[in-house]
C-alpha cells in the first residue's frame, strides 16, 4: 500500500500468519522521511482463512517506531477485496494514529517478507468497509507475539530456534545410566521397571535463557502408586555433562544453582550426610553419602526445587558442602494417586523470555491441568538442561515421550576441575562478558580447592581431552567444548635419617679394631592430604622431589615403612678375642641383621675384645722302661723215627 504525505512516502505491507484456527496480519509501515525512515509495525488480527478472497475488517492497534532502520520488504499481493482500518498517528504524516502499544528502535535492521491481503484495499483513518463481513478476531500485539514467538517465520538470524522432535531427538540429548530411547515411538525410558536404577537424558547444549523456549510432551510415572521414585527436570549452571544425585534428590541435588521441578512419587524424610567429602566428589548414584532434605508434603506430589551452595552436617556433625536440593516454599501441589496409572500424561515446560517466566503444566488422570509459575532470575544467561529418575528399594517404569522441543542454543563452554587420574575434585561456572552468544567471549579461572594444588591445564593425560584455554572466544553455537584445570593432592614430606655404627674395643675401652658406620638409611614419609599416608625409604638420598602423585623423583626410593641394615661380621685382631656383643639376635663372630622402621633411633653397638691368654708349657713325659725280653722256648725232642712194616707207636 503506498500512501503520499507532505513530508514523505509511507510504505505499508502485510503478512498473513496461521493462529490456532485464525489468521493474523502483521503489517509494516515504512516512511521515508527526507534524511530518516519511521517504520511501524502494525500486528492486523483477521478469521480470514487460507483460501479465502473476501473481504475482511481489519484493524491494526499498534506503533513501533524506529529511527535509522533498513527495511526489506518482500512483498506478495493475493486479491481480495478487503477493506482495512487503521487507526494510526504519525508525527511525521499527516495520518491519525490509535495506538494501544508502542516500541521504539534505533539502529536495527528489520528483514519483513510480507504478504499483502489486498491489492485494492482501501485504507482511510476512522473508516472501514466491507463487501463480505466476517467475524473478526482481535488480537493485541502481545498476545500475537507470544503465539507467533516460536514461528519460524518471526526467527530471525538473531532468534533462530532449534526445533527437536523424535526424529532429532538423540541429536540434542545425550543418554546416561538406564535411560533408553524409542525412536519410532519417541519414548524415554528412564528407569525400567527394576529396582536400583539410575537413568537421566540431559541436553548437549545449553538454552539461551533471553528467548523463550517451549518443551511439550508427556510423562508416564509407572503403574505402581507405591513406587519410586518420580522425575526430576533441572535446568542449571553447571556443565552439560552434569549429573545431579538420584534418590530423594530426584536427580536435581549436587547441580549448581539449579531451578528444578519434580513429579515425586515417594515420600522421603530427612537424610544426613554419610561422607565427609565434598559433594562434587561423591558418586551421583550414591545418595546415602550425599544426603538429601525431607519433602515438603506426602507424595504423590509436584513442586519446584531449587540449590543452594550450603554447609550441611553430617551424621556425625562435621560440615561438608552441598548444592543442597529443597522444595521452593509455597509451589508444592497435590497428585492423585490415580496419576500413577501406567500412562502418559500431558507434559509442557513454557518459558517466556522476555518476563522470564517459566509456567510448567501437567495433566491429571481426572482431566485437570496443574499449572506451576515461577520467574528465573536475570543472572542466568545460559542453562543446563537434565531429567532424571531413579528406583531403590521400590520401583516403577518411568518415561517421557518427546513431542516438540523448540529452545534456542546459546554458545557455551563447560569447565572441569579434576586430580591427576580425572576424577572431579570441585565444580564451577564460566562466565560471559558479552553473553553466551558466538563471537562472544568465556572467561574461567583456578580455583582454591582444599588440600590440593593446581598443576597444569589438562594436556590429555589426565582425562583423555585436551583443555580449552582458560579464556576464549565462542565460534559456534552449543558447546564449544571443555576447560579443563588439573589439580594434584598437595603431599608433605617429613624425612627421618637413621644410622648404625658398631665399636670394637678391649676391656679398657680403648679401639682394637677400626670402627664400623653403615650407609645410613633414610625414611621420607609423604602425606596425601586427601586419604592416607605412604611412606618411603632410600639408602642413598636424605631428601626427596615428589612429582605430581606424591612419588619421589630420583632412583633408589622403595615403598617401605621398614628396611634392614645387613650383617657386619666381626674383625679378627691379633692377639685378641671377642669376649660379648650387645648388638640384638648376635653372636660374637658378628653382628646380626638389624630391621629398622620410620620410628627407629640410631644403632649404636658395641664389641668388646680381650687379650688372649700365655700357653702354659708341657713338662716333658717320662722315659719309658724297656720290655723284658722274653726267653726262647725250649726245644723238643724228635720223634723216634718208625720202622717200616711197623705200626706206629702211641705215645
Amino acid at each position: 500500500m503506498l500512501r503520499n504525505n507532505y513530508f514523505g512516502e509511507a510504505k505499508t505491507h502485510y503478512k498473513l500468519y496461521k493462529c490456532g484456527k485464525n489468521w493474523a496480519v502483521m503489517g509494516i509501515s515504512v516512511f521515508s522521511l527526507g534524511l530518516g525512515m519511521l517504520v511501524t509495525s502494525r500486528p492486523v488480527s483477521a478469521d480470514v482463512a487460507a483460501t479465502s478472497t473476501s473481504s475482511s475488517a481489519v484493524r491494526a492497534e499498534t506503533t513501533s517506531a524506529s529511527s535509522s532502520s533498513a527495511t526489506k520488504a518482500d512483498s506478495t499481493s493475493a486479491s481480495s477485496s478487503s477493506a482495512v482500518k487503521a487507526e494510526t498517528t504519525s508525527t511525521s504524516s499527516s495520518s491519525a494514529t490509535k495506538a494501544d502499544s508502542t516500541s521504539a528502535s534505533s539502529s536495527s535492521a528489520v528483514k519483513a517478507e510480507t504478504t499483502s491481503a489486498s491489492s485494492s484495499s482501501a485504507v482511510k483513518a476512522e473508516t472501514t468497509s466491507a463487501k463480505t463481513r466476517q467475524t473478526v478476531t482481535k488480537i493485541s500485539y502481545n498476545t500475537l507475539l507470544q503465539q507467533l514467538r516460536t514461528s519460524k517465520a518471526l526467527a530471525t538470524d538473531k532468534e533462530a530456534l532449534t526445533h527437536v522432535t523424535k526424529d532429532n531427538f538423540l541429536a540434542y540429548f545425550s543418554l546416561n545410566g538406564s535411560a533408553t530411547y524409542d525412536q519410532n515411538a519417541g519414548i524415554v525410558t528412564i528407569t525400567p521397571d527394576e529396582y536400583n536404577k539410575v537413568g537421566n537424558f540431559s541436553l548437549k547444549s545449553k538454552i539461551d535463557m533471553n528467548t523463550s523456549f517451549t518443551l511439550t510432551g508427556k510423562v508416564n510415572l509407572g503403574s505402581n502408586p507405591n513406587g519410586a521414585d518420580g522425575i526430576g527436570f533441572a535446568f542449571h549452571n553447571g556443565n552439560t555433562t552434569d549429573i545431579g544425585n538420584a534418590g530423594g534428590n530426584l536427580g536435581i541435588g549436587g547441580l549448581q544453582n539449579a531451578l528444578g521441578f519434580k513429579l515425586d512419587t515417594w515420600s522421603n524424610g530427612y537424610q544426613a550426610p554419610q561422607s565427609d567429602k565434598d559433594g562434587s566428589q561423591i558418586d551421583s548414584t550414591n545418595s546415602n553419602d550425599f544426603g538429601w532434605n525431607g519433602d515438603s508434603m506426602n507424595a504423590p506430589y509436584g513442586t519446584f526445587v531449587d540449590t543452594e551452595n550450603e554447609e550441611v552436617a553430617t551424621k556425625d556433625g562435621i560440615k561438608v558442602q552441598r548444592w543442597w536440593a529443597k522444595d521452593v516454599d509455597g509451589t508444592s501441589q497435590a497428585l492423585s494417586k490415580s496419576d500413577v496409572n501406567g500412562q502418559f500424561h500431558d507434559f509442557t515446560v513454557d518459558y517466556d523470555g522476555d518476563t522470564r517466566t517459566l509456567t510448567i503444566k501437567y495433566t491429571q488422570t481426572s482431566g485437570k491441568i496443574l499449572t506451576w509459575t515461577t520467574t528465573v532470575s536475570n543472572s542466568n544467561q545460559a542453562m543446563a538442561m537434565i531429567v532424571s529418575a531413579s528406583t531403590g528399594g521400590a520401583k516403577n517404569l518411568q518415561q517421557f515421550e518427546i513431542m516438540s522441543f523448540d529452545f534456542k542454543q546459546a554458545a557455551t563452554v563447560n569447565v572441569k576441575y579434576v586430580d591427576t587420574k580425572g576424577n572431579q575434585i570441585a565444580q564451577g561456572e564460566v562466565t560471559y562478558p558479552n553473553g553466551a552468544n558466538v563471537n562472544g567471549t568465556y572467561t574461567t579461572g583456578k580455583l582454591e580447592i582444599p588440600n590440593y594444588k593446581f598443576v597444569r591445564m589438562d594436556d590429555g593425560t589426565a582425562t583423555g581431552a585436551k583443555s580449552l584455554p582458560a579464556t576464549g572466544t565462542l565460534t559456534k553455537a552449543g558447546d564449544n567444548g571443555t576447560v579443563i584445570y588439573v589439580y594434584a593432592p598437595a603431599y608433605t614430606q617429613t624425612s627421618k635419617t637413621i644410622s648404625e655404627t658398631i665399636k670394637y674395643i678391649d676391656q679398657d675401652g680403648k679401639e682394637v679394631a677400626i670402627g664400623y658406620t653403615a650407609d645410613p638409611i633414610t625414611f621420607v614419609t609423604v602425606t596425601n592430604p586427601v586419604d592416607n599416608t605412604t611412606t618411603y625409604y632410600s639408602t642413598k638420598a636424605k631428601t626427596a622431589t615428589l612429582d605430581d602423585n606424591g612419588v619421589p623423583t630420583e632412583a633408589g626410593w622403595t615403598k617401605a615403612d621398614s628396611t634392614d641394615f645387613a650383617e657386619v661380621v666381626n674383625p679378627e685382631v691379633d692377639g685378641y678375642k671377642v669376649i660379648s656383643n650387645d648388638a640384638p639376635n648376635s653372636d660374637l663372630t658378628s653382628v646380626a641383621v638389624q630391621t629398622v622402621y620410620t620410628n627407629s633411633s640410631d644403632l649404636d653397638f658395641t664389641v668388646v675384645y680381650a687379650k688372649n691368654a700365655p700357653t702354659k708349657p708341657v713338662d716333658p713325659s717320662q722315659p719309658t722302661t724297656p720290655i723284658k725280653p722274653i726267653n726262647p722256648s725250649q726245644s723238643t725232642t724228635p720223634a723216634k723215627p718208625v720202622q717200616a712194616g711197623q705200626a706206629a707207636a702211641t705215645n
